[in-house]
């Protein structure tokens, strides 16, 4: 049974012809909230939540939040437009960001439609955008055979196919993370842990061509030395600004009781070789920190100097270093909460978003506090998204 969409799934095809929304032009000048420094975006079974932070991290609702009738479950983001994978697994929708940080649905795509292996399921993971704004990229899976649609962002907030990329090279029966692009739009990757096989490498590689196209690029990674009889295995990943990624990882057994867990989730830091992608490290065992909360999501702040981690449990704030290991930081944070994602907006805030509230933290490489008026009851929430403002 399909739920409820912004639009039905009969009028989409009449969203998709109407004029460019007016006020998706600019998300600045007078008629932006005045003083915002970032618009927060949560979706929620039913509808949209839009927030506008002041410069201390207080949200207040933007006009006419919250938007009913959108159910969405993915969020991504750029200066101009919002855009939500729909809940009946066959939809992109785009929506026009007002000045006053208000949404409006100006198209929709069907992103089924595109998948190279026909029926595939849609938009089951996030969809990413290139460090410009300008590519969408959205994944899909028929049965273990993952792709990636590419899409060209219109200036009217249309979305344009222009091409598949195969990520996982004719089929596995594992599913790997979504791909993460670097700040230098240079190159994106996506990792992930076979358990049952675990000296299987699932992490890979993709260059961005000047069009926006992914294509496939053989790397290699350098893993940190487990002891004898195990293997450090990467789960997830994130990209800085520049060059530099996080990954979550875990030391399994690899011979003895193949794939059981011989210790926490722990972070590592790689760089990027700018010529030929290649991943190095300078992590080592003794280096990389624990994660005290089960791992769910990671997320570098736009400085590149924290990174947040967490899931179940709790979330923590660590130093991030660049190609340097990463360093401790904060203890555990809300240890009682169940965390799904995180967002950063370029003012110091962090938005940690758990199942049933909104935390706003002031986070810099000196202190982390929780903004006057966080959490927020959001009650079912599933995903957040923040637009810094100039």
């Amino acid at each position: 049974m399909v739920l409820k969409l912004s639009v039905s799934i009969a009028a989409l095809a009449v969203v998709a012809t109407l004029a460019p929304f007016a006020g998706a032009q600019s998300t600045s000048g007078a008629t932006t909230v005045t003083g915002s420094v970032a618009y927060v975006y949560v979706t929620r079974p039913t509808h949209l939540d839009a927030f506008a932070a002041s410069p201390g991290g207080r949200l207040t609702p933007v006009k006419g939040s919250p938007f009913s009738n959108i159910s969405l479950y993915h969020l991504s983001v750029n200066k101009h437009f919002l855009f939500g994978a729909s809940d009946d697994h066959v939809h992109i929708i785009t929506y026009g960001i007002a000045a006053n940080g208000s949404v409006k649905a100006v198209t929709a795509v069907n992103a089924r439609m595109y998948s190279q292996d026909t029926p595939a399921d849609c938009c089951w993971l996030p969809q990413r955008l290139d460090a410009s704004g300008t590519t969408l990229y959205n994944m899909t899976d028929n049965t273990g055979d993952q792709a990636m649609e590419n899409f060209k962002l219109g200036s009217d907030g249309h979305l344009q196919f222009i091409g598949n990329t195969s990520t996982n090279g004719g089929g596995t029966n594992y599913e790997p993370g979504m791909i993460s692009v670097l700040g230098n739009n240079k190159f994106a990757y996506s990792t992930g842990c076979d358990e049952d096989v675990t000296t299987v490498q699932l992490t890979r590689g993709l260059r961005r061509e000047s069009t926006g196209l992914l294509q496939p690029l053989p790397i290699t990674i350098d893993l940190p030395q487990a002891k004898a009889g195990d293997i450090y295995c990467p789960y997830a990943l994130a990209s800085d600004p520049s060059n530099h990624l996080a990954f979550v990882m875990r030391r399994l057994h690899k011979d003895v009781d193949e794939g059981s867990p011989d210790g926490p989730f722990v972070l590592a830091s790689y760089t990027s070789n700018t010529t030929n992608g290649n991943l190095t490290t300078k992590s080592t065992a003794s280096t990389m920190p624990a994660l005290a909360s089960n791992y769910f999501d990671l997320s570098i702040s736009p400085s590149g100097k924290l990174v947040a981690a967490g899931g179940a449990n709790g979330f923590q704030i660590f130093h991030f270093n660049g190609g340097d290991p990463i360093t401790k930081y904060t203890g555990v944070l809300h240890s009682s909460e169940h965390f799904l994602e995180f967002g950063w907006d370029k003012s110091n805030h962090l938005y940690a978003l758990s199942q049933n509230a909104l935390h706003v933290y002031t986070a810099t490489s000196t202190s982390v506090k929780e903004a006057s008026g966080s959490p927020y009851s959001i009650p079912e929430a599933s995903s957040v998204i923040v637009l810094s403002l100039p």
